[in-house]
């Protein structure tokens, strides 16, 4: 017979009702339990599928300090700042229209209409830096690092969508 599967002796899960999270003088969020506060970062473990649960809060040297479950458990002020805080982590403009993409050696150089402006910006690895996912959603990481999204090609104007059909 096989034993139960247990996730708790896997993950050093965090108790949401005994911490806190707060951002110090100089915008550091700040996990306060029971070892004492320290700075941390926190990070989702599935950033796609499930935004909210299995946040992994790291120390400044990179080792895990633990993993909260689900932020809904979290009192409203830690919640919002966690929230707020992965938020900029994760910021990803939504392209609304491509106005123009060309590709110079191939690296293809993006001129976009997004939801936080216009943004013009290249690609390096097609292979590494474009994610095509179900359902027409598209990710994109910049030579920068920046993210973008585009949450169903399909459904941008014909002209965006025949450029975007160029490189996937």
């Amino acid at each position: 017979m096989q034993e139960e599967y247990h996730l708790e002796q896997e993950l050093s899960l965090l108790d949401p009702g005994r911490i806190r999270l707060f951002l110090d003088e100089y915008n550091d969020l700040i996990l306060d339990h029971a070892d004492g506060r320290l700075p941390v970062t926190a990070l989702r473990a599935f950033p796609l599928t499930s935004a909210g649960q299995f946040i992994v809060l790291k120390g400044d040297d990179g080792t895990e300090i633990g993993v909260i479950r689900d932020i809904a458990g979290l009192d409203e002020e830690s919640r919002a700042t966690l929230e707020s805080d992965l938020e900029r982590t994760y910021f990803a403009p939504v392209i609304l229209q491509v106005n123009k993409l060309e590709e110079n050696f191939h690296i293809p150089k993006w001129d976009v209409e997004t939801d936080s402006g216009h943004r013009v910006f290249e690609v390096r690895s097609r292979r590494r830096d474009i994610r095509i996912m179900s359902g027409g959603r598209i990710l994109l990481r910049d030579a920068d690092g920046n993210r973008y999204e585009i949450p169903d090609y399909r459904r941008l104007d014909p002209v965006s969508r025949a450029f975007v059909e160029t490189l996937i």
